[in-house]
């Protein structure tokens, strides 16, 4: 094993919506250490060749287990070998890194997300709101609500929080709440309240590189626009 990848045991396996399942991963005597927001890599062998394929826990870190929500996708490598792992097996990770954390725990944040995009979104938010002190907003969107992940810890938090508003929207079906782009509701959520929000956007690539050129638009400062960055390359 590699001096910077770590053999994970999957200790459980949860199936949240028809294609994501959250899967619990524990390495023994080591205790994880990261910002809240950046991803672990899966390694395995397969046909001869290493895959390797970044994914981010939700939970905080200071223990010795992480949780990755992993969506299956139909031409996925890694995501299909995921989804057929079994509660015992050992899985290979590397050690937390990533660009996407929270920069500022005293500023306004706006958390902006598609699909499984929401996942550093979730860590992030759960450290926001233990530590930081000003307002909160989640916007994510998602085709259905079936599949909407984390949606009863989204609740329960904006529930628990004055400072934190959630709007979920949908853009396959039909239903009360906002539908379309969910970046195309970000003015019905920041309003004056907000005073100068870091702006942090994860998801499909073409949905943060056009949340990031209407954030320009209003003359938001690219400081305060935070993504994993290779999103533009991807577009």
């Amino acid at each position: 094993m590699a001096s910077d990848t770590l053999d994970a045991t999957l200790t459980s396996i949860h199936r949240m919506t028809p294609r994501v399942k959250q899967f619990v991963l524990e390495v023994e005597d080591h205790t994880f250490s990261y910002a809240p927001g950046q991803h672990v890599v899966i390694e395995f062998e397969q046909e001869g060749e290493t895959v390797q394929r970044p994914y981010t826990p939700v939970n905080l870190p200071g223990t010795d287990t992480l949780a990755l929500a992993i969506k299956r996708y139909e031409d996925g490598t890694a995501s299909t070998w995921m989804h057929e792992r079994s509660v015992g097996e050992e899985i290979t990770i590397t050690k937390p890194s990533g660009n996407l954390h929270l920069r500022d725990l005293d500023r306004d944040v706006v958390f902006l997300s598609t699909g499984t995009g929401i996942t550093p979104m979730i860590a992030m938010l759960k450290q926001y709101l233990n530590e930081g002190s000003g307002r909160a907003a989640f916007l994510y969107g998602e085709r259905t609500q079936e599949d909407i992940m984390y949606r009863e810890t989204l609740d329960h938090l904006s529930a628990d929080h004055d400072n934190l508003e959630v709007l979920y929207s949908l853009s396959h079906e039909d239903w009360d709440g906002p539908t379309g782009f969910v970046q195309s509701h970000l003015d019905e959520v920041v309003d004056e309240r907000f005073e100068e929000p870091h702006y942090y956007i994860c998801g499909i690539p073409p949905m943060v590189v056009d949340t990031e050129e209407a954030l320009r638009e209003r003359g938001v400062e690219e400081e305060r626009i935070l993504t994993e960055g290779w999103e533009q390359d991807a577009v």
